[in-house]
């Protein structure tokens, strides 16, 4: 199980080759996101859209959908929240804090068992004791 962060997931949209030769390697490996890294993709969307034809938006959303469908994607439940705020209070004590959605993806990956995630942004993660942090 290793889970993806948003970094991963706009660079497999832009066909960025390290993430799409990364993937090529996971067929066995099941693959997960959230509600939080989907609220991050859609947002990132209809920035990049404005202005743009209604044929390049419909192109763009139906290239997002079609991965998300091929992910496991967890929500922000209470289990999350906790474990999402136990992450932040710890990096704030140790005066290392990361942003909330950060923590918030963390917190829904712990929460859910999964203990490795895969992102660009290894800075921020690698602050997390719970998870092992990969790139590509």
């Amino acid at each position: 199980m290793i889970f993806l962060d948003t970094t991963f997931l706009v660079d497999l949209l832009r066909k960025n080759e390290s993430a799409l030769t990364w993937l090529s390697k996971m067929d066995e490996v099941a693959l997960f996101t959230s509600e939080i890294n989907t609220f991050e993709l859609y947002a990132g969307l209809f920035r990049i859209s404005l202005g743009k034809s209604k044929r390049v938006v419909k192109k763009r959303t139906i290239e997002l959908e079609q991965l998300l469908a091929r992910l496991e994607i967890l929500p922000f439940d209470r289990k999350a929240s906790i474990e999402s705020a136990r992450i932040l209070a710890a990096l704030m004590t140790e005066g290392t804090p990361i942003g909330a959605r950060d923590a918030m993806i963390a917190g829904t990956a712990v929460a859910s068992g999964i203990k490795e995630i895969l992102t660009r942004n290894k800075r921020h993660f690698e602050r997390i004791r719970q998870i092992k942090v990969e790139s590509y």
